[in-house]
């Protein structure tokens, strides 16, 4: 790791304890990086949030989104930060998650929407941004889903974990939990269509829960978070077709685990999911017709890595362990798409989110 020395991370993690996590965390936390010792530093905080459990950045970096992950739809909400050129974070506006329990937020790639996922109440959430890209409470269109899958502790009704803008920004891609669809809606100047025209159903009980895209729209990679597994498939354009399904632990794990992160690098070569319970990071290549070939596990040094983030240079790799409150740092090789752990983990209060800023 040569050339830029530092890098800047943003955290967002658990405050208040759910039934599945001890929070533990500040907020939302923005750090300095040495992207040679892998030595973290704390450079701002912004404490006055709720389980802030996923993070958004503005096109100018300026501004940062984040949901809280309550369940009280009264008090579930959108965090909009302004970050200052010291590092310094500040409140800029609050607007209502319009659900519960909203687990994921993204924009679309001009800046001009903000797509939330409610999970609680099962509903996808598109707002839309003045120039100060502050949301704009008279825009807004709320997608409730609706039907259930065969997990009944789980699956009882709908549970979007993920709004995916697609490549060209004329589609978006619902990723449902709680029924095992990821449902596609139309997308443009008038914003997102009210029924989907395109419903991509994967094994039941597997619980689709994050997904990703080729940089180029033509394949679609989803991380089943029951099933441990990857299912890779082709886009042309209604249709969406099974390429391969790749399991994200060995074959001889015996235990419990549940995939969380899936991302690709930024060279389009490898793909990475992260496996909570076996505790690692698998890392795949993705091969000529667009299915995946296993290069191996890499232990991320504490428990249940939650979120990671590639940074754009493709260089590192930041895991966040919700259980054992820390994050580690790996060095990605380019060429084959392997992972070394680099310095020592950085403790931190139940980290969930991360974000190259």
């Amino acid at each position: 790791m040569d050339d830029l020395q530092t890098a800047r991370v943003i955290i967002g993690s658990y405050t208040e304890s759910m039934p599945h996590v001890e929070g533990k965390g500040k907020g939302v936390s923005l750090l300095s990086l040495d992207l040679k010792t892998a030595r973290f530093e704390e450079v701002a905080a912004f404490e006055a949030i709720r389980n802030p459990t996923y993070l958004a950045q503005g096109q100018d970096g300026r501004v940062l989104y984040a949901v809280e992950e309550v369940d009280d739809e009264a008090q579930a909400g959108v965090v909009v930060l302004q970050i200052d050129g010291d590092g310094g974070l500040k409140l800029a506006k609050r607007v209502s998650a319009r659900g519960s329990a909203p687990c994921h937020v993204t924009l679309d790639r001009s800046g001009e929407r903000l797509f939330v996922a409610n999970y609680g109440s099962g509903s996808a959430v598109a707002y839309g941004l003045d120039h100060q890209g502050l949301p704009n409470d008279d825009e807004v269109m709320v997608i409730q889903r609706t039907g259930s899958g065969p997990v009944t502790d789980r699956q009882e009704g709908p549970h979007v974990h993920q709004v995916l803008v697609m490549p060209g920004d004329r589609h978006v891609l619902v990723c449902d939990l709680g029924t095992d669809e990821i449902a596609r809606y139309a997308f443009g100047d008038q914003g997102i269509g009210s029924e989907p025209d395109v419903v991509l159903h994967v094994s039941g009980g597997s619980l689709p829960r994050h997904i990703v895209c080729s940089q180029d729209g033509r394949r679609l990679y989803v991380a089943h978070e029951a099933a441990c597994t990857v299912g890779a498939y082709a886009i042309e354009g209604d249709n969406f077709t099974l390429l391969s399904e790749t399991s994200t632990v060995p074959a001889d794990f015996a235990g419990t685990s549940s995939c969380a992160a899936i991302k690709i690098h930024p060279n389009g070569r490898f793909l990475y999911v992260s496996n909570r319970g076996h505790d690692t990071i698998v890392a795949c290549e993705i091969l000529a017709d667009g299915g995946l070939r296993t290069l191996g596990w890499y232990p991320t040094m504490g428990r249940t890595p939650r979120d990671f983030a590639i940074d754009p240079t493709g260089r590192c790799l930041i895991v966040a362990n919700q259980d054992s409150h820390s994050l580690v740092c790996f060095e990605i090789n380019g060429e084959h798409g392997t992972l070394t752990t680099i310095g020592e983990p950085f403790e931190i209060g139940s980290p969930v989110c991360v974000l190259f800023a």
